[in-house]
């Protein structure tokens, strides 16, 4: 296969399964269904994003559609997997965070479902709002924001950095407080100025990284 041609080919999806928020024995897999599947994830995005549209037929579960079935109104667990076209195989666990109807009649319906990580819906919540005074690494407090403000058990991918910084939340969203660290921190092997940090999500995790760290690379 030419380049021009694999970079156009579409994914091959393998899993696209919701749960049921009522009863979460209970599934349904879109794979069969899905029209057009859109997954986003970038060093300039906070968390990754995928978007699903599917043909929803009747007697996909207990003699329903999913929609009436689930039932599916939003924040159901969605496990997807794929393979993009440059063979790479996604694997991520994410959330239902709008369903919109996109075109009905009596035989099918055309669903679209936003899908958002976990954390983002955890960054929205008041509870997971940073309000304590944190001293130290900034690194550090990279770290700790995530693990006790956004609660998440993924992988983190976190640069140590070679600066403190004091700080109070007043109440900030947890993504606003990691872009404001971020721009504040500077890698341990620097002269002293530093073009920051990003943070971001991938399928493998989060990731905080230097922008100058990324440039050394091959």
């Amino acid at each position: 296969m030419s380049n021009s041609t694999q970079n156009s080919a579409p994914a091959s999806i393998t899993k696209a399964d919701v749960i049921s928020n009522v009863d979460t024995e209970k599934s349904v897999s879109l794979v069969n269904g899905i029209l057009r599947l859109t997954y986003h994830e970038s060093i300039l995005q906070d968390s990754v994003k995928a978007y699903v549209v599917f043909s929803d037929v009747g007697n996909a579960i207990d003699g329903k559609s999913a929609m009436e079935g689930l039932p599916l109104i939003g924040t159901e667990d969605f496990r997807l997997e794929f393979e993009d076209n440059k063979e790479e195989k996604i694997k991520v666990d994410m959330i239902v965070n709008k369903v919109k109807p996109v075109y009905e009649d009596g035989s099918k319906n055309v669903i679209s479902l936003e899908l958002v990580s976990e954390e983002f819906i955890r960054n929205e919540m008041g509870e997971n709002r940073c309000r304590t005074r944190e001293n130290g690494l900034i690194s550090d407090s990279i770290e700790k924001i995530f693990t006790d403000r956004l609660k998440t058990e993924k992988k983190l991918d976190i640069e140590q950095t070679a600066n403190r910084y004091n700080f109070i939340g007043n109440g900030r969203k947890p993504f606003y407080m990691l872009n404001l660290l971020s721009k504040q921190g500077v890698p341990q092997e620097s002269d002293g100025s530093s073009a920051g940090f990003l943070f971001f999500e991938t399928a493998n995790g989060y990731h905080f990284k230097s922008i100058e760290g990324w440039f050394k690379q091959d």
